[in-house]
C-alpha cells in the first residue's frame, strides 16, 4: 500500500514538473495591423517584442551619434594634518556620496547626472554636442576646474579629470 501511495505521489510530481517547466508558452505580443507608406510606394507592417514598423526598403536605420565623457575625480584632503606625500586613504563614501552632473550648453538643463563610481569615476554617453560638467556646491569642498565646458563629436571619448579640495586643513 505504502508503494502505490509513494508511485502515485512520483506520478503526480513528474507530471505537475512538466507541465511547470516544458510546457508554459512563451510570451507572445500581438501587434496591431497598422501599415506604414514608405517614400518608394511600398508598405511595412509592425513586428518584433517593441511592435515597432520595419525600415522601409533602401533606408538606413536612423543610428544616433554618440560621444562618451568620462574622467577620474580626486578628492581630498582627508584627514586633518596630512603629511606631503602621505596622504590619507580615500573610502568610497568620499566619491559614491558625491555628484556629477552633465548640463545643456545653456548651464541650466540638465542633461544626465550620476554619483560617482567607488573608485571616483564617471562617465556619461550622449550625443555629440556642447556640454558642461559640474558638481553641486554641497557643505564644504568644492573645485576650482569646474564649470567647464565639452564639445564632443560623434564616436570621441572626452576625459576630464578633475580634483575636489574638502576644505580639511
Amino acid at each position: 500500500m505504502l508503494a502505490v501511495l509513494a508511485l502515485i505521489l512520483f506520478i503526480t510530481a513528474s507530471a505537475g514538473a512538466y507541465f511547470y517547466f516544458w510546457s508554459t508558452p512563451e510570451k507572445q505580443i500581438a501587434c496591431t495591423m497598422e501599415a506604414k507608406v514608405c517614400p518608394d510606394g511600398s508598405y511595412v507592417g509592425r513586428t518584433g517584442p517593441n511592435c515597432e514598423f520595419s525600415a522601409c526598403p533602401g533606408i538606413k536605420p536612423e543610428v544616433k551619434e554618440e560621444g562618451i565623457i568620462q574622467g577620474k575625480v580626486t578628492v581630498g584632503p582627508i584627514c586633518p594634518v596630512e603629511q606631503e606625500g602621505v596622504p590619507c586613504p580615500v573610502p568610497p563614501e568620499a566619491y559614491t556620496s558625491r555628484e556629477v552632473i552633465l548640463y545643456a550648453k545653456d548651464g541650466v538643463t540638465v542633461v544626465k547626472r550620476m554619483y560617482f563610481l567607488p573608485n571616483g569615476t564617471y562617465r556619461f554617453q550622449v550625443p555629440a554636442g556642447t556640454y558642461m560638467l559640474n558638481i553641486p556646491r554641497q557643505g564644504i569642498g568644492g573645485s576650482d576646474q569646474l564649470p567647464k565646458t565639452i564639445t564632443i563629436s560623434s564616436g570621441e571619448t572626452v576625459n576630464i579629470n578633475f580634483s575636489i579640495d574638502t576644505g580639511i586643513r
